[in-house]
């Protein structure tokens, strides 16, 4: 009888274990730059979103990026784009970035795709940005 409990008691928690984990591994995809410059070619309707505040916007960014800061307006501000959309979310190290991605998985997103490693997983992949700070920036090689 006891075994049974305990078989019992461990089925429970390993299927709620399980089912809380796909929960957070589906909200939102994180994706390599490489993929994420793919992404952001090829699939109709992407929007591309920095997350950063708009200081760091300016100094260095993604070309064809949209500042919309993570902040108390953010999902006022992104209501503007449709559900549909596919959204292209990065920041500095990727923390703001998957932080915005679930708060629009909340808000009925679905279509989201996060920048692993952020824009310094970018620069370090040699891929292009543009800004102040861009200027200096001289590429090894371009794809």
């Amino acid at each position: 009888m006891r075994q049974r409990f305990f078989l019992l008691m461990l089925l429970v928690f390993t299927s709620a274990n399980i089912h809380s984990q796909s929960d957070t591994v589906t909200k939102y995809l994180s994706v390599g730059p490489e993929e994420f410059l793919t992404l952001m070619r090829f699939r109709e309707n992407a929007v591309l979103i920095d997350v950063r505040l708009p200081f760091e916007y300016r100094k260095e960014r993604i070309e064809n990026s949209v500042n919309i800061p993570l902040g108390k307006k953010f999902i006022k501000k992104m209501s503007h784009f449709p559900g549909n959309s596919v959204i292209l979310l990065y920041c500095t190290t990727d923390v703001r970035s998957r932080r915005a991605a679930e708060r629009l998985y909340d808000a009925g997103y679905r279509n989201l795709y996060n920048l692993e490693g952020g824009l310094e997983a970018w620069k370090r992949k040699n891929l292009p940005v543009t800004g102040r700070k861009a200027d200096k920036y001289i590429p090894d090689r371009m794809n």
